[in-house]
């Protein structure tokens, strides 16, 4: 028999749902940014598909262009259209997205593409027509949108705006918030504690965590070494901030090279071969995205205050050097020293 505080809890997940709820399309593709393939899309995007089938919907998604070692268990053969399984491999890999979407459309055409954890602009390919729905969180705090394109909010992952504003408790989601928040130590963990305690109420036992983060652990690669012993390496005159330019394309290697890196300095660039940028600090003081904005007219950039990515359609040496020069100059203006802020 349900006590009254139970009951009370239960009343107000109701009423949660029917105020937060959402009419979800029939058919429906989910997709993330096509860069980066990272735990929060990818958990996000197997926890929204596994949501809407439950309710009797059709829901698939598209090959991803690049995939983790960590992640690649999470995403299944029964996560995509047979139409476009024969052209991946078992990783669910394809470089041209465009063909993969057109592959799918001329089989099996969604009412709705919903893109978790970016914005439409980054998905990789052409629509065709079809409406989309976006939930991000790579926002500023004073960016709110809640209408019939979209839900975006500031949030420690987009896993936490599935939890709050959709009321999905799909226990992969824990894969988006640790991840996102590196295991609850930036992006408001107090916040991300909260929703992590929600999925604990949803079938998020102590074994599956530890299955889950049993999976997301992997041996470091000796080429990460070899990356960065024959990679362009830059530091500050005080050694706190350092830019790196590798030789490599492979986004795995260069994940690596930013976890290494973060052993030593307090503010990272990392540009990939294929023109790709990771930046991250520890400096409450200083908010990449005002850094990466200045350069969205060469792509795409966007992310958190704390770690941002700008992805070039065109790269060149010239860029790299425009780039590590408003880098440098950026961190000197904005970061703290043991003096205070410069």
């Amino acid at each position: 028999m349900l006590n009254i505080r139970s009951l009370a809890r239960r009343l107000r997940h109701l009423t949660s749902r029917l105020r937060n709820g959402r009419r979800w399309s029939k058919r429906t593709l989910v997709v993330g940014p096509s860069q980066p393939v990272d735990g929060d899309s990818v958990a996000c995007t197997k926890a929204l598909l596994q949501h809407l089938r439950k309710q009797g919907l059709e829901a698939f998604t598209l090959p991803t262009i690049a995939m983790y070692s960590q992640l690649d268990w999470i995403l299944t053969r029964e996560d995509f259209h047979p139409a476009t399984l024969h052209l991946t491999g078992d990783k669910f890999v394809w470089a041209d997205l465009q063909a993969a979407y057109d592959a799918l459309i001329a089989t099996w055409r969604p009412d709705e593409i919903i893109v978790v954890d970016g914005q439409a602009k980054r998905i990789g390919f052409d629509t065709r027509g079809v409406k989309v729905y976006t939930i991000d969180h790579h926002v500023k705090p004073d960016v709110r949108q809640d209408d019939e394109h979209g839900f975006i909010q500031p949030a420690p992952a987009a896993g936490c705006l599935l939890i709050e504003r959709f009321r999905i408790y799909e226990p992969i989601l824990v894969v988006s918030i640790l991840t996102d928040t590196f295991w609850l130590r930036h992006h408001e963990p107090a916040r991300a504690a909260r929703a992590l305690s929600e999925l604990t109420h949803h079938g998020l036992s102590d074994d599956l965590l530890e299955h889950y983060q049993r999976k997301l652990r992997t041996r470091k690669d000796p080429d990460i070494l070899d990356a960065l012993k024959h990679a362009d390496v830059r530091e500050s005159d005080n050694e706190e901030a350092v830019f790196v330019v590798l030789k490599t394309n492979d986004p795995e290697i260069h994940r690596g090279v930013m976890g290494e890196l973060g052993y030593f300095y307090r503010h990272i660039a990392t540009v990939r071969g294929d023109g790709y940028v990771s930046l991250v600090t520890v400096d409450p003081h200083v908010d990449l995205r005002d850094l990466v904005a200045g350069f969205d007219k060469y792509g795409s950039a966007g992310g958190h205050k704390d770690s941002a990515a700008i992805n070039f359609n065109k790269f060149d040496s010239g860029l790299v050097e425009e780039l590590s020069s408003a880098y440098f100059a950026f961190i000197k203006e904005h970061a703290e020293t043991k003096e205070g802020v410069l």
